[in-house]
Order: structure tokens, then C-alpha cells, then sequence
């Protein structure tokens, strides 16, 4: 259906620059079938030998892939030093990108199970194909009208070695600096041990309280603070009137974190359900031993609440509509901005 003649894509709009600025995204137009895509060009005569390998590796982990919850490709090919690839349009960008544009203190609960439940069939299928991700994170889960599909595939590798099922790994992903915060004790301690598939799951733990808090896990402290956090088996929890302190009590509060000062009324205000609750807190378990699969967390009743509705009923619900595309053109990057009708402060990351 897609081509590989780089003159059929027409580029109407920047999205991001990722990768360390090797890759650029835009919004494109295929001109044989008038489909809106998202068009990757990484800049291959200024990537490192270790950075080429490493995106060869990604195209062909994704190429193991095919899921309705994990980012696919139609195409990649080359043009003079560049690679395209070229996927689906995920109109809201990443979970980070919505959150941050649209949910500041966080997204409703509703929309986190939904968000979550997609993220979990995902992951159940990359384990069962015997990969680990080991990069899950808001900013590696994308939107679009109907669904949340996982990307990111830079640090994720196989668990299979010549034929056979290794029972634990024990290297660290080389790009894991990024994902450190969401990265399982177990992955980080880099002991003898090891850790295998349930580290996603440790990661999906993290990611559920930045969705729902609407702030990056241990965004305001020390990489070595939250290692030893970590390893005592302390970590982030949802917000809400049961963990945050009330108004009443918020100077006392201000001292451990500046960012939840700021929004601290609206935490001590809400509520969120106790399912929701055990589900983070189940993921969140320090021993990988103690933690459910992603096929058992799919059964958990946390879930129960996305039976009559769906992202697009609570996209309709929010307001959160896309526009036309075909209307955009680069002629300011600020465009960008409009991808959606909502309000935006910041660029879309779409690191994929």
C-alpha cells in the first residue's frame, strides 16, 4: 500500500526531533491514497556506528510484531543517507504529550483503565513472543481516537537464545538512561539474580502513577535517591485524598516535593477507587516473584469499569477532537500545536 519513493510523502508538518536529533518526525500526507502517516527520517551520516546498529535493531524488532496495541510500520527504506519509516498516525502523540496538554494533575481514572488495559494486551503479547520491553513509559504509549499502542522498541530484546527460553537477563538496555525512573529494583541492582518479563510489569506500576498523577516519577529527586528508594521497596503512589496530605496540612508536605505543592488542593480533593489502588500497588510489588502476569492483571477488576465505554467515548467527553489535516502546512512550526483541538503548551515527543 505504501511506497518507498520519498516523493510521494508530502511532509506538511515537524512533529519532533528524537534520537539525539539523528531523527525528525513529521505529520505527512501519502500522495497515491491521500492517508495521513507519520513519517520518521533518521539522518544515518550523523548516527554513531553503536546508534545505526542500534536502529537496524529496532526496525527488526518491530518486524516480530503484529498487534492492534503495538506501534507497527507500513513501510522503511532508504533515500541517500536517510532511512524512512514510515507508520500510523497516532493523532494525540504520547500519553505524555496528552497529559501534559490536557490532564496537568493527571487523567481521570476511567481513562487511565483504558489506556492501561491496551498497554497490558500489548505486553502479554511481547512476552508470549518472548521479549522483554524494558522501556514501558508514558512517553512510549501513543493515542489515537480508538486505542493506545506501546512504542519505543530501542531497549526491548529477546529472552530466546538458540531455540531456548532464557530463564533471566541480567545486562542493562545501553539507552536505559531515559527510562531509569520506571526501571524495575531488580533491573537496576544488576546482581547475579537477574530479572525476566515481570520487570515490565514493575515499569507498568510506575507509569500507571505518572498517568495518573500527571508527573513523571521521581522527576525532582537524585538518580541515587531513587535507587535506594527503590530497593527498600518505597515507591511513588497514586494522589488522591487517601495518600495526600489536605490542605490543612500542605506546609508540612511542601518540603518533600515542590511539584505536588503546586496541585497538592486538587489531590487532597479527589478520589480514586480502591481497585485502582491494588492494581498499582500489585504491579509495584518488589519481588518479581510476588507480581501477576500481564495476562493475570488483565483479569484484575481495576478493569471492570471499561466494559460500556471506551478512549473514544472519553476523548468525545473531554472535547479532545482532531482537525483536519490537510488544512496544515509547516509555514510555522506552532502548527503543530494544533494537531488536536485542545489547548497545548509544548511540542509532541512521538518517541517511537
Amino acid at each position: 500500500m505504501f511506497g518507498s519513493n520519498p516523493k510521494d510523502y508530502d511532509l506538511k508538518i515537524e512533529l519532533a526531533k528524537c534520537c539525539n536529533g539523528i531523527a525528525t518526525v513529521y505529520l505527512s500526507q501519502y500522495k497515491p491514497n491521500s492517508q495521513h502517516v507519520a513519517v520518521k527520517k533518521y539522518r544515518m551520516d550523523k548516527a554513531s556506528k553503536e546508534e545505526s546498529n542500534m536502529i537496524c535493531e529496532e526496525i527488526l524488532t518491530m518486524r516480530q510484531f503484529n498487534h492492534p496495541n503495538i506501534l507497527s510500520f507500513h513501510t522503511a527504506f532508504v533515500h541517500d543517507s536517510e532511512m524512512h519509516l514510515v507508520a500510523p498516525l497516532m493523532c494525540f502523540g504520547s500519553c505524555k504529550d496528552t497529559s501534559r496538554n490536557c490532564f496537568s494533575t493527571g487523567f481521570p481514572e476511567i481513562f487511565v483503565a483504558l489506556i492501561l488495559r491496551d498497554v497490558l494486551a500489548g505486553l502479554e503479547y511481547i512476552h508470549r513472543k518472548g521479549y522483554i520491553h524494558r522501556s514501558i513509559r508514558g512517553s512510549h504509549i501513543l493515542l489515537n481516537q480508538t486505542k493506545a499502542v506501546i512504542s519505543g522498541f530501542r531497549e526491548c530484546t529477546s529472552i530466546v537464545s538458540h531455540g531456548e527460553r532464557a530463564k533471566t537477563l541480567h545486562n542493562l538496555a545501553p539507552f536505559s538512561k531515559k527510562s531509569l525512573n520506571w526501571l524495575a529494583p531488580e533491573v537496576l541492582e544488576q546482581n547475579l539474580i537477574g530479572y525476566t518479563e515481570k520487570s515490565d510489569i514493575y515499569s507498568l506500576g510506575i507509569t500507571s502513577c505518572e498517568l495518573a498523577n500527571g508527573m513523571e516519577p521521581y522527576a525532582d529527586i537524585e538518580p541515587t535517591f531513587m535507587f535506594t528508594e527503590k530497593i527498600r521497596g518505597n515507591v511513588p503512589t497514586l494522589l488522591d485524598r487517601s495518600t495526600c496530605p489536605s490542605e490543612e496540612m500542605m506546609d508540612a508536605a511542601m518540603l518533600e516535593s515542590s511539584m505536588v505543592a503546586k496541585t497538592g488542593h486538587i489531590y487532597s480533593k479527589r478520589v480514586f477507587s480502591d481497585d485502582f489502588h491494588q492494581f498499582t500497588e500489585s504491579c509495584l510489588e518488589k519481588r518479581p516473584a510476588n507480581r501477576s502476569s500481564a495476562m493475570q492483571l488483565l483479569n484484575h477488576p481495576f478493569f471492570k469499569q471499561c466494559r460500556y465505554t471506551s478512549i473514544l467515548d472519553q476523548l468525545t467527553r473531554f472535547g479532545l477532537e482532531t482537525l483536519d489535516y490537510t488544512q496544515l502546512r509547516d509555514e510555522s512550526l506552532a502548527l503543530c500545536n494544533e494537531l488536536a483541538d485542545i489547548n497545548m503548551n509544548g511540542n509532541f515527543e512521538w518517541d517511537f
